[in-house]
């Protein structure tokens, strides 16, 4: 049997409500945190944020509570605002469930905190995983303590980046004619727009991106492929400020036109596609 690859790893956890860390962040920090939380997906970690899981018209306290209690480890955002009102009364109840549990609480120092961040007594006796510098990889050192699996390299999705000696597939035909082209895509969810990416699919079977974060200019590229079922997948790379990482968005089409689409991904964001020129 073929190993899962990081999407079907997501796609199981998405099913049955696996979440494996919990996102408590200051909402002034609330982009950043979103970004750090799609590079998680892309490795098969389900992360609970308030925006993505929150349905309308529940209580999000609630909800929040419920996740406390069942979601394995807590990542805790330390960005230049510090630790907000509520993120700190999350702390206290995060505290008091996972020393109970043996679960991690991970403090995470995030690319535009202070020198020296104000952290709660309780975090600063904790190992902090800190984005502000390149070694050691933030984003693997976040990966092994939500996961308590340390990387012995970087990480590399299947299947394996192209090369020379390896020709990129033929797409199917049909759908795969008219993705062909510039399109601006914009992904949403139910409380607004999260990203604009301006993404160029070409006919030999790759692609190029690129979308302004708060970190910077995100640039993409890599395969895409089309499945019958209208299926996008889209791998390979990207890169923002000093990292470079692997990329990996799967799509499942809705509607398709020649000049415009929807689309959904498998972490549940609504895509939509307008052709450019």
């Amino acid at each position: 049997m073929a190993n899962p690859t990081p999407a079907s790893t997501l796609a199981s956890k998405i099913a049955t409500g696996a979440f494996d860390v919990f996102l408590c962040h200051n909402s002034a920090d609330k982009p950043q945190v979103k970004q750090i939380g799609e590079q998680l997906k892309q490795r098969g970690v389900l992360p609970w944020l308030d925006e993505w899981e929150c349905r309308p018209g529940v209580r999000w306290q609630t909800l929040l509570e419920q996740q406390i209690e069942n979601v394995k480890s807590a990542a805790v955002f330390v960005g230049a605002e510090g630790i907000g009102p509520w993120q700190d009364m999350e702390l206290h109840a995060l505290l008091n469930v996972f020393v109970q549990q043996n679960s991690p609480v991970i403090p995470v120092i995030l690319p535009h905190a202070p020198s020296q961040p104000a952290l709660p007594l309780f975090l600063k006796e904790m190992t902090w995983v800190d984005f502000r510098v390149a070694d050691p990889d933030p984003m693997a050192q976040l990966m092994w303590g939500i996961t308590n699996v340390r990387s012995s390299g970087p990480f590399q999705p299947p299947p394996r980046p192209l090369t020379a000696d390896r020709p990129v597939p033929p797409a199917p035909a049909g759908l795969a004619q008219t993705l062909v082209g510039s399109w601006l895509v914009q992904i949403t969810n139910p409380w607004g727009m999260v990203s604009q990416m301006s993404l160029q699919l070409l006919p030999n079977g790759l692609f190029r991106g690129q979308s302004t974060t708060p970190l910077g200019i995100m640039v993409v590229e890599g395969q895409w492929q089309i499945a019958p079922t209208n299926q996008l997948s889209l791998q390979g790379q990207q890169s923002l400020a000093w990292q470079v990482m692997p990329y990996l968005v799967v799509i499942q089409f809705v509607q398709t036109a020649p000049q415009g689409m929807t689309g959904i991904t498998v972490g549940g964001e609504q895509t939509v596609w307008q052709r450019v020129g």
